[in-house]
């Protein structure tokens, strides 16, 4: 099985036990400190695209999250604190997602962060016949939106397309 490349930044102040857990969670394949990698990224600029093309998984082990060195090249950066992982958002910003460490794996922290490493599918559920809806505007969509509305031409599972604010017939009635 092929797992996605990825460069993951992660706080310095988690217990070796921890830092075990992410690595066979992740399938880590390297890890190193922020020193280590901005020095192979001094020596060699392509490195973050050897990585990738080598489809390879490394942990870097950052000593404060406020030095913004290198933080554009990751593709995760998260913070560990009491068995919990908070998913920056874009790298940058507030948390954008929070998992327990014992439950996450690679393409759920790469689809949180919008990673191009990850396809994230989601389902369009069918237009009933005589709605004027757009696909994605009515009720539940993929697998239960298709179990609703197996069947079922009448349209009840349809969203209103025909709601009270844009109805004339309904905001004429006397």
């Amino acid at each position: 099985m092929m797992f996605p490349p990825a460069i993951v930044f992660i706080n310095a102040d988690i217990t070796d036990a921890i830092k075990s857990v992410i690595t066979s969670q992740l399938f880590i394949n390297e890890t190193m400190t922020d020193l280590e990698f901005d020095a192979r990224v001094v020596a060699d600029p392509n490195y973050p695209t050897n990585v990738h093309l080598q489809n390879l998984r490394i942990l870097v082990i950052r000593q404060t999250f406020r030095d913004l060195t290198n933080r554009n090249l990751a593709d995760l950066v998260m913070f560990v604190k009491q068995g919990q992982a908070s998913i920056e958002k874009n790298n940058f910003g507030p948390p954008g997602l929070t998992l327990p460490i014992s439950r996450f794996n690679i393409y759920d922290l790469l689809r949180a962060n919008n990673s191009k490493y990850v396809i994230t599918v989601v389902p369009v559920a069918p237009v009933p016949p005589g709605c004027g809806c757009m696909p994605n505007n009515f009720g539940p969509g993929g697998i239960v939106g298709i179990e609703l509305r197996a069947g079922d031409d009448s349209g009840v599972h349809a969203a209103n397309c025909d709601n009270e604010y844009n109805n004339p017939d309904f905001i004429n009635r006397k």
